[in-house]
């Protein structure tokens, strides 16, 4: 069935123009043909032969009339044709205009298609490619698609102007009927402007990507032994210390470049942010919680690590600017279809060139977490961070709001951790990019997965667990845990 359906949005983007260059076509015809039977009949008056009646059309050649009516007849049409021959020509340009305008429709369309494939293709082969143009070819379809529209919309207004041009000059030749054949075009004019309007609106939202999230700062006055040991961490993989750091509730460990919003407070944020969630750290060690910051922190190493964290969050922006595209209820409209289509096709062949650098990323970033306790503790922490998300994740869409950290300990004294084969292929949760599978990730530090380190992993949370990173983010550096 999706099939099916991609072939309907391919065929919408190349009907649809073929259609238009077939009625221009037919429209030009029409005047020519005016304009051509105008001078034979003048010839005729002036010489009458049966060789030139023969080069009149079918239905004139044979009426059954004497040659006096004849010419009054021919008399009468030479005359309104004379009278109508500017907008005979007028109506041969607007025609000839709609025609070529059809033509460069018909072009735009593979010309946009195959621009999406070739930047696709290059963004595979090359980090730096992604990186710099991933944005400027989400505009540059954005353009395409807007200028494919105009095109479209450019030869049906120049069509309907030929109609009603002609239904002005030769009202005898049933004007109502060519003005109620040409009413459907007003609303498709209508939709065509509105697309146009809402492409060029919509992605101009991402000029300025800005991540909103739940969470406040800990600044260096709030939490300055939090911020020494997230220093500490920093230091043996060379990464630069992070500019903010937020802790929250309804997100997973993260690290990221782009600008950030937190609510409720509205408060922006520029430069490297570290997020951290109360939720995870209140069920975990503090050995597990360095190897898993020192992960995040690895992503600031070096520039491509970081760079890649700004393409996953642009592209995970793009994705919401798709879904509010086409998330508002209603079908789209057949000309809506090839633009709708072609962002799908421009996400899709992306996708493949993100999750192909962030998967070489991340494996990076965990030789980075393994620097800080091990291979075997940092795979150990990542296991719990899998276990822990699908409770998280429950008591998250839970209605009632109560404490969620004093709701986790009470759900996981009653519900034990557990790692089922279809979570340890679960690439763990993060807002900006997808994450390699769990066991790859294992093979590539040399990590086991036996039967200790998952007891390890799914362990019941002890007293320390819980308090570790309330004494570790308190004002009074005397409580820091060594």
């Amino acid at each position: 069935m999706g099939r099916l359906k991609r072939l309907a949005w391919v065929l919408a983007l190349l009907v649809v123009p073929l259609l238009l260059m077939g009625w221009s076509s037919l429209q030009s015809w029409r005047a020519d043909s005016a304009l051509e039977e105008a001078q034979i009949m003048r010839q005729w008056l002036a010489s009458p032969s049966d060789a030139l009646l023969e080069r009149l059309p079918r239905e004139e050649r044979k009426l059954v009339i004497d040659e006096d009516t004849r010419r009054q007849r021919f008399q009468r049409i030479v005359e309104q044709t004379d009278a109508d021959r500017g907008g005979l020509h007028l109506r041969q340009v607007l025609a000839t205009l709609s025609h070529w305008l059809a033509i460069a429709a018909l072009l735009a369309g593979p010309a946009t298609w195959l621009k999406l494939r070739v930047d696709a293709w290059r963004a595979v082969r090359s980090r730096d490619f992604l990186h710099d143009h991933l944005s400027l070819s989400w505009r540059a379809l954005s353009q395409c698609l807007m200028m494919h529209t105009a095109l479209l919309m450019g030869s049906l207004g120049l069509a309907l102007l030929y109609e009603l041009s002609w239904a002005h000059s030769t009202p005898q030749a049933g004007t109502l009927a060519m003005l109620l054949m040409c009413l459907p075009v007003v609303p498709v004019l209508y939709v065509g402007t509105l697309l146009i309007l809402r492409l060029r609106q919509q992605w101009l939202a991402l000029d300025a990507p800005c991540s909103t999230f739940l969470g406040r700062t800990l600044s260096r006055a709030d939490a300055p032994g939090l911020w020494a040991w997230v220093e500490s961490l920093a230091r043996p993989t060379g990464a630069p210390v992070p500019d903010h750091i937020v802790v929250g509730i309804d997100q997973s460990f993260f690290v990221t470049s782009v600008e950030v919003m937190l609510q409720p407070s509205g408060q922006l944020l520029s430069g490297r942010t570290l997020y951290l969630p109360l939720t995870y750290l209140s069920c975990m060690s503090q050995d597990e919680a360095a190897s898993v910051i020192g992960h995040e922190l690895g992503h600031f190493s070096s520039r491509d690590t970081e760079r890649g964290s700004e393409v996953g969050a642009r592209f995970r922006l793009m994705c919401l600017h798709f879904s509010v595209i086409t998330g508002e209820g209603t079908p789209p409209s057949w000309l809506e279809r090839p633009a709708i289509w072609m962002a799908e096709r421009f996400l899709h062949h992306f996708q493949i060139a993100v999750q192909h650098w962030s998967r070489a990323q991340e494996l990076v970033a965990d030789s980075a977490g393994a620097q800080v306790a091990g291979p075997r503790l940092f795979c150990q922490a990542l296991l719990r961070v899998i276990a822990l998300d699908g409770a998280i994740d429950a008591l998250l869409h839970q209605r009632q709001r109560q404490d969620l950290i004093q709701a986790l300990a009470e759900h996981l004294r009653v519900h034990p951790l557990c790692l089922s084969e279809e979570e340890l292929g679960r690439a763990v949760p993060h807002p900006f990019d997808s994450h390699p599978p769990t066991a790859l990730r294992l093979q590539q530090l040399g990590v086991m997965l036996d039967a200790q380190l998952l007891a390890e992993a799914t362990r019941q949370p002890t007293d320390y667990d819980r308090h570790w990173f309330g004494q570790l983010a308190s004002p009074s550096p005397a409580t820091t845990a060594t």
